[in-house]
């Protein structure tokens, strides 16, 4: 009989459990992954990048200017907001204050561009009043049509209406326009009085046309409301405002401007008529005494 001491027993023991060590597969561990150097940034500005509204990288007062003035074509001038240019621009509010000097800055930018593209649109002065002061009214409708936020900001401020604020070596173009206008009267034969009047007069009218505009204030606009409102109406008191109210409710905004700047040529007209006939001698000498202070 053959006995396993103790002795026997351990070595049988550390023998099996080194042949399951064997067997067992000890999972290995992989080095970590050692962090990747930050490259050194590079001397310089950095890398441009293009901006939100177009292929430009860098701001400039132009392009906000430009930005600003497209607006004008469905915002009112005074409402548009410098926080929503920055917005646009992808830039901190401050940095357009920065260009801009502040909303003053922004208006007058504004207003001086509105003015120089209305100047760069008018004809050479031919001599002929009238023929250059229509010309002059008709391109200045067509262009204050075309952005209403300026005439519906000059209807309620009068800030900025001529003068601007400009830098050394700018060109202020609202007295560049009103230069223009005046000379024009001034070549007519109009007197210094009688050309500031016309000019004011002439200033007021297209400014009422394009806001009627702007705000849609036109008859037309609103024919069939307008219209129907006159038809309603069954008081005898009111029967003119019944006989007229269906040719009123269609007027429009071309026709009241045709219509009522040929009453103001005529009426611009009719300030030299009593010089020429000082100059004749023919004609009452009332009629000169009566204008004197304009026709001169």
């Amino acid at each position: 009989m053959t006995h396993i001491g103790p002795a026997g027993a351990s070595r049988t023991g550390r023998s099996t459990a080194s042949s399951l060590k064997s067997t067992m597969k000890t999972p290995t561990r992989k080095p970590a992954a050692s962090p990747k150097a930050t490259p050194p940034r590079k001397r310089g500005r950095p890398p441009k990048v293009e901006a939100p509204l177009g292929t430009a990288p860098l701001l400039s007062r132009n392009a906000l200017i430009d930005h600003a003035a497209a607006m004008t074509r469905h915002t009112p001038l005074d409402q548009i907001s410098m926080v929503q240019i920055a917005k646009d621009f992808g830039v901190a509010p401050g940095l357009i204050h920065y260009y801009l000097g502040g909303r003053e800055g922004l208006i007058s930018g504004v207003m001086n561009k509105y003015h120089h593209d209305r100047l760069e649109k008018l004809p050479a002065l031919t001599g002929d009043w009238r023929h250059d002061v229509e010309d002059i009214a008709r391109i200045s409708f067509a262009a204050a049509a075309d952005v209403p936020g300026i005439s519906l900001y000059l209807a309620s401020h009068n800030r900025f209406r001529l003068f601007q604020d400009v830098g050394p070596g700018e060109t202020d173009y609202g007295i560049a326009v009103f230069n223009h206008i005046t000379s024009a009267f001034l070549q007519g034969g109009f007197s210094p009085e009688a050309a500031a009047l016309a000019y004011h007069l002439l200033a007021q009218f297209l400014l009422a046309s394009s806001v009627a505009v702007a705000g849609r204030q036109s008859p037309a606009e609103h024919h069939q409301f307008i219209l129907e409102k006159f038809e309603a109406i069954t008081d005898a008191r009111f029967e003119a405002a019944k006989v007229v109210g269906r040719a009123f409710s269609a007027l429009d905004a071309d026709q009241a401007f045709n219509e009522g700047l040929r009453l103001l040529l005529d009426g611009f007209a009719s300030w030299q008529a009593p010089v020429a006939q000082a100059k004749t001698g023919k004609g009452k000498p009332a009629a000169r005494s009566t204008l004197k202070k304009i026709a001169g």
